[in-house]
């Protein structure tokens, strides 16, 4: 995937290279002097910054190093005087590619599911240890998801075909490693048990969305929302009602840009009701019983 972006922006590398050492020479002069008396924390996150750029510079990938490096100029609070980076645009088809690459490669991979709870240990200050995420909607349940749709929604946000900017810190290269960082995580994450109390809707239209579901969800989804491994269909059983409705509405309305184009298409005369008929039944669907975790259960590899 990085050879592939840094093949895409070869156009540029030359001035790119030129406006990274300016930046560079710039962050370099403002932490000898410090001229805006920034603290000891700034100034150590900086050398840091600065280090990883430095090394994604030598290595080729210089767009990642110059927005490496673009975070010194506000922890040192000093204006960027030098030209700001120049940026290509990539195409969805381009990204698709970029995004789908990095899927078959970390599919071929062994995963070391070791290595994906020392990764997953980072994940789980938001999606907490368990994996159950939080039923204000703000992070999704991923206990149990399968392997592979971790992997396509980690390449996707990776590669920018899918816009998530919380995740990003957290998923990227520079931060987690390649394709078998992400066959690892997505590995560990497979084996979580999946929580069932989660975030509902208000229950007032149960009917309706127990029709809307059989008639428009469960073909692909499944009967119990377990979704397809092979085909990258994630479970959506036991998901918060309000995550489910953001995404509804981000793929419905375009957001979500990697979303399945028949789903887009399928849910564009779904009104309020319906909607939330509908994923307030989802909310509710469980799945079996060997894969869902007990009521007090506390994932043991976070006990010590």
């Amino acid at each position: 995937m990085v050879l592939l972006v840094a093949a895409a922006t070869c156009s540029v590398a030359g001035a790119a290279s030129a406006d990274f050492d300016a930046d560079l020479a710039h962050v370099e002069k403002a932490l000898r002097r410090n001229p805006s008396q920034v603290l000891p924390h700034a100034l150590d996150a900086c050398m840091t910054r600065r280090g990883h750029a430095i090394e994604l510079h030598r290595s080729g990938y210089t767009a990642r190093a110059q927005r490496r490096l673009a975070t010194c100029f506000e922890l040192l609070k000093i204006p960027a005087t030098a030209p700001a980076p120049k940026v290509v645009t990539a195409t969805r088809e381009e990204l698709e590619q970029l995004a789908t690459a990095e899927l078959n490669q970390a599919l071929e991979l062994k995963p070391n599911v070791a290595n994906g709870l020392l990764i997953y240990r980072e994940c789980a200050a938001c999606h907490t240890p368990e994996g159950w995420g939080l039923p204000s909607g703000s992070v999704p349940q991923i206990a149990g998801q399968h392997r592979g749709v971790v992997i396509k929604q980690l390449a996707d946000i990776r590669a920018g075909n899918r816009d998530n900017v919380l995740m990003v810190p957290y998923a990227s290269v520079e931060t987690i490693g390649g394709a078998q960082a992400v066959a690892d995580v997505a590995a560990y994450i497979d084996t979580l048990e999946i929580g069932v109390a989660s975030g509902k809707g208000p229950g007032r239209d149960l009917k309706l969305g127990e029709q809307l579901y059989a008639e428009y969800c469960a073909r692909c989804h499944g009967e119990t929302g377990e979704g397809d491994a092979e085909a990258f269909v994630p479970r959506i059983h036991s998901q918060h009602y309000k995550y489910l409705v953001r995404q509804f509405e981000w793929i419905r309305g375009g957001k979500r840009r990697n979303a399945n184009s028949e789903m887009v298409e399928q849910i564009q005369d779904f009104g309020e009701r319906e909607t939330h008929a509908v994923l307030d039944y989802v909310s509710r669907l469980e799945p079996a019983a060997a894969l869902q975790a007990p009521a007090d259960w506390k994932n043991p590899d976070f006990t010590d």
